[in-house]
């Protein structure tokens, strides 16, 4: 049993930083153009700028620094176009190496209003640091499984990885890695309640499970705003080290006049787009020998199952499905791309919303349902999502939010497999190239040439790793009008969910012969209480006071209790777990 409670308090923060950019000059290149593009006020480098050599098609985007480089073999003068959302667009004629390029930003865009830290609403030009939005229109159109994935190329100096496809985690780093302890994700907030984005992977899985922010569905986004540097962050405190996440969801606010029905639906088809290249003039074996002795190995390979046997000429030799009758020994070129299947998602929501003068609400419900690439893998998630306000006097607002999220994957690639491999693609890795995986589908049960591996899928239907994941995700507020120019916001929110994995080696599994039975139990719990007075004059055309004081109090818990019996000698641990039986 591991526990941890931690408590945190803090009443102001107040943060001045000052800073300064050195500039090293280089000599004159020619055929060389470096440069930097920062914004017009606040210098701060601007970063995914486009920055194109006009009449050629020579074209770069600025990297984290606003930089960008060129080697073109051209000489100078260049007339270079640049252009970055909310900016204007600009031609500058370059006569020399190594220079820095002003944008200004559009007119429009310096009245625009940001969310920034504990909720607060700011113009974007008073700000002295960078923060960039996002609708959620934008998350919602792809609809993809892990929403995370739908921000890749959407905000500048943000890098979205994964690992094991739309079934497995997604990584969000922004403006780069910032520690060597390896956690460099930033901190969510979900109306501004922090929330949790673990994996919780301590039990020595070989599972990349989903991180836990991919419990939200796209379609309950109203906005999504990254805060990309500390000073944007620094109110959240530590946590928010590497950056913020903040997210808004939707409510019923726009709906004047009656009641306002949205229904979404959507079928997202998937495929393994790449996969490593294999030889395919030598089969398995040793010294250009092979030999199939009753589906285990021996003879003349010795249980080799390298690629060193005879030449896939067509000569014949007994193989695991042939009966003891000598067949061609041939190549299967596709016999890795024939075992993935055609992933479907089914994604259904339908949402109900009203407003009037004093109150709004929305009510949601969204259904996602995918069926993975690897044969027998599946993830069902269901939301439940309510937000609504009530207007109790002139002065005087309250809310609820809450966001019931339940997850069921009876089955998740890459889990345990037994022997040697440890995922999908592993078991593929010495695989012998004149093996008809077709043979192998009729009869998931049967013996084969290789006795460090079972048949690839025994392992997808009898080796499963499960998940079962309840969440709760609400808070309640209060905005109050104290006086002019002085407004008092209190909220209380929480974050609880308990994750239950289980992990099944069936009894017979090459490597592990008496089969394996393991489970994970997690619980998660995290409370937020919050209280912020905020005082806003505008003291003339050029001044305006902006005082800010509150305190916050957090209660954070979590506990794993894990189980395992490594060695459960049953005549078959495939019946007592209840998987399904194909």
């Amino acid at each position: 049993m591991k526990k941890k409670l931690e408590r945190y308090t803090w009443l102001c923060i107040l943060l001045i930083s000052i800073g300064v950019t050195a500039q090293e000059t280089k000599p004159l290149i020619q055929s060389k153009l470096e440069g930097t593009v920062v914004d017009a006020v606040t210098k701060e480098p601007i970063i995914g700028a486009s920055v194109t050599i006009q009449g050629t098609t020579h074209g770069v985007i600025t990297d984290t620094d606003g930089k960008f480089y060129f080697q073109t073999g051209q000489k100078f003068p260049y007339v270079l176009l640049i252009s970055y959302l909310g900016y204007k667009k600009q031609e500058v004629v370059v006569n020399k190496n190594d220079i820095t390029i002003d944008l200004s930003e559009e007119q429009n865009a310096l009245s625009e209003v940001v969310v920034t830290a504990l909720g607060i609403s700011k113009e974007k030009k008073s700000l002295g640091y960078t923060t960039q939005a996002v609708k959620g229109k934008e998350l919602a159109t792809t609809k993809e499984t892990n929403f995370l994935n739908a921000l890749s190329g959407k905000v500048a100096g943000v890098r979205i990885t994964n690992s094991q496809g739309d079934m497995g985690s997604s990584r969000i780093i922004i403006r780069g890695e910032t520690s060597i302890a390896g956690n460099n994700q930033p901190l969510f907030v979900v109306d501004g309640v922090p929330v949790d984005n673990s994996q919780l992977n301590f039990g020595g899985a070989t599972r990349d499970f989903r991180n836990a922010i991919a419990d939200l569905n796209p379609q309950d986004i109203e906005t999504l705003t990254v805060l990309k540097g500390p000073n944007a962050a620094a109110l959240y405190g530590s946590r928010a080290a590497h950056g913020v996440v903040l997210i808004t969801t939707k409510s019923g606010k726009g709906q004047k006049g009656g009641y306002g029905v949205t229904f979404n639906t959507g079928i997202t088809v998937s495929q393994v787009a790449t996969l490593p290249s294999f030889q395919n003039s030598f089969g398995q074996g040793s010294n250009g020998k092979f030999s199939y002795v009753d589906g285990k190995g021996g003879g003349v390979n010795d249980g080799v199952d390298e690629s060193w046997g005879p030449r896939l000429d067509g000569r014949l030799i007994p193989q695991f499905y042939s009966k003891g009758e000598a067949v061609p020994f041939v190549a299967h070129p596709n016999n890795v791309k024939d075992f993935f299947n055609t992933g479907l998602t089914y994604d259904n929501s339908v949402s109900i919303a009203k407003a009037n003068e004093k109150s709004d609400f929305r009510l949601g419900v969204n259904n996602q349902k995918q069926l993975g690439t690897v044969p027998n893998t599946e993830i069902n998630k269901t939301n439940f999502s309510v937000n609504t306000n009530y207007q109790i006097s002139e002065n005087v607002k309250v809310g609820v939010n809450a966001n019931y999220i339940v997850t069921d994957a009876p089955q998740l690639p890459g889990g345990p497999t037994g022997g040697r491999a440890a995922g999908v693609m592993l078991q593929f890795l010495w695989f012998g190239r004149q093996v008809d995986i077709n043979e192998l589908n009729k009869d998931w049960t049967q013996n084969w040439n290789n006795s460090y591996y079972s048949n690839p899928y025994w392992n997808a239907y009898y080796n499963t790793t499960s998940q079962q994941r309840n969440r709760l995700i609400g808070d309640i507020h209060l905005d109050a009008k104290l006086a002019e120019g002085l407004n008092f916001r209190f909220r209380t929110g929480v974050d609880y969910y308990n994750d239950r994995r289980k992990y099944t080696i069936k009894y017979g599994t090459n490597g592990t012969p008496f089969g394996s039975y393991a489970e994970d139990a997690y619980t998660v719990n995290e409370q937020n209480t919050e209280g912020i007075f905020q005082y806003t004059k505008q003291l003339n055309d050029d001044f305006t006071v902006d005082a800010l004081a509150g305190f916050n109090i957090r209660n954070h818990s979590d506990a794993n209790n894990y189980q395992k019996a490594p060695r459960l000698a049953v005549p078959d641990l495939y019946t007592l777990t209840n998987s399904r039986d194909p």
